[in-house]
């Protein structure tokens, strides 16, 4: 028998736009060389020092890494930082970047500024999280989950200012329509931030894949696109497209129930003020750029030892959880790391959960019915029961059900809760009244008490039991 060896893959693969591994930040840029040819070229930072590089490899603290380039565009450095800004970075450099960057509070203040120089936002404490989210999308490899910015806001109340703002300060923002093809370009490529203006349209018909995507991709590993291509010989191949990135979504209606709870939100009301346009061309944005590109070689290290400090604190303190409490922690490091006082950080985390609990999920009237019809059912003290979604439909008041529904329809519609909701334990064989679940005490009220107990008592609190 022959026996052979596996090889494994000695080194690490890194995104040639923007990736941080083991304490080592690539950010990559390409570049007009000459009249008739472009080169790419890689800043790389770690141990405090930083250089730049046009291979696709390099060794830094005894680990050969790879840019994985593919057929990824980098975004162009001249329209980003700009050459001369470029050079000059580099040209102060000692083999050594302490010394060379505007102090992490200073820069804050001055997006904050900025920030205020044209849009008008509800609340101080606005200004400063808006901040914080640009900030981070810098950052954002370092985070397990990073949250989507909504902007909320009637017509003509600055969604699109907003929006422009974005487009000049994030990191390789790109303002695109609702594809999964704008997706991909623009994360699995720039990995940069998605801008979306008249989000509305995402939940429609026939955006369902979409939709899926975009739920799924404020986690890192999460909402990946697969893509069958066919090469000459019609050889078939998969390929796969990052799609976890930081993006915005502007719109006048809340955003489909899947994306509502992964939100930031930033609510706009018409302002009595002229502000001026973020002009595309304006060196204000190159030179802030240039800011936020050496405050990311700076603070990368910084920043992510707040992160894992929060993320450990979090652990021994209940007051947040789950979702809010993944999608918090980015900002909270953010905030930290540029020198907010902990009662300013405190107040900034009240309006985020405060807007945070307006975007959740709201059960509808026919959703909390079918659970209030389930709990009815464990009042004789019975542990668990067997019910049909007709059964559970012939309990709910008609007025709960669109008059046009066949009583075929509202099972299904009731069936589609109990999937939801994971309310049942087991399903059975059908009957004549068709599919059969198991349900038991314990785990509906777990999803009473999780969704629905904060609801104001309606009249299905007085629906009947199915053995009176």
């Amino acid at each position: 028998m022959t026996m052979t060896t596996i090889q494994g893959f000695e080194g690490e693969l890194v995104h040639p736009s923007l990736d941080i591994k083991n304490g080592v930040l690539v950010i990559g840029f390409r570049y007009r060389f000459n009249q008739k040819e472009e080169k790419k070229i890689f800043f790389i930072a770690h141990d405090g020092t930083v250089r730049i590089s046009e291979d696709d490899s390099f060794e830094a603290q005894g680990i050969r890494y790879f840019v994985d380039a593919k057929k990824r565009m980098l975004a162009r450095l001249e329209d980003r930082w700009g050459l001369t800004d470029a050079k000059t970075f580099l040209d102060a450099q000692t083999n050594t970047i302490a010394s060379c960057y505007p102090k992490p509070n200073e820069l804050f203040s001055e997006i904050i500024n900025l920030l205020k120089r044209f849009i008008e936002l509800e609340e101080e404490t606005d200004y400063a999280l808006v901040a914080a989210w640009i900030t981070g999308t810098y950052f954002f490899p370092l985070f397990s989950a990073y949250p989507f910015l909504h902007i909320k806001a009637p017509k003509r109340s600055g969604k699109s200012q907003l929006l422009g703002l974005l487009r000049q300060l994030c990191f390789n923002a790109v303002k695109a329509r609702p594809s999964l093809a704008a997706l991909s370009d623009t994360v699995d490529s720039l990995r940069g931030t998605y801008l979306i203006d008249q989000a509305d349209s995402i939940g429609r018909k026939g955006n369902e894949d979409l939709l899926d995507i975009l739920a799924d991709s404020y986690k890192k590993g999460g909402g990946k696109r697969r893509v069958v291509e066919f090469s000459k010989d019609k050889a078939r191949s998969v390929t796969e497209f990052e799609t976890y990135a930081p993006k915005a979504f502007a719109s006048i209606k809340e955003l489909p129930e899947d994306l509502r709870d992964r939100c930031l939100i930033v609510s706009l009301m018409r302002s009595a003020k002229n502000f001026p346009d973020a002009n595309e061309g304006d060196e204000l944005w190159k030179r802030m750029r240039g800011k936020l590109y050496r405050h990311l070689i700076d603070s990368f290290t910084n920043l992510e030892s707040f992160y894992i400090l929060k993320k450990a604190e979090s652990k021994t303190n209940e007051a947040m959880i789950g979702r809010h409490l993944e999608l918090w922690l980015p900002l909270e490091a953010i905030l930290t790391n540029c020198g907010m006082s902990p009662e300013k950080i405190i107040a900034a985390r009240q309006r985020f959960l405060s807007w945070y609990g307006f975007a959740e999920y709201e059960p509808s009237e026919i959703e909390e019915a079918v659970v209030v019809a389930l709990r009815k059912q464990f009042e004789n003290g019975a542990s668990d029961a067997v019910f049909s979604p007709q059964d559970i439909a012939e309990l709910i008041p008609d007025d709960l059900f669109p008059a046009s529904k066949t009583p075929a329809q509202r099972a299904s519609s009731v069936g589609w809760v109990v999937k939801k909701f994971n309310l049942a334990t087991d399903k059975l064989s059908r009957s004549g009244k068709g599919n059969r679940y198991r349900f038991e005490k314990t785990k509906v009220e777990k999803v009473w008490g999780r969704y629905f107990a904060s609801s104001p008592t309606s009249p299905t609190q007085e629906l009947p039991r199915l053995d009176e």
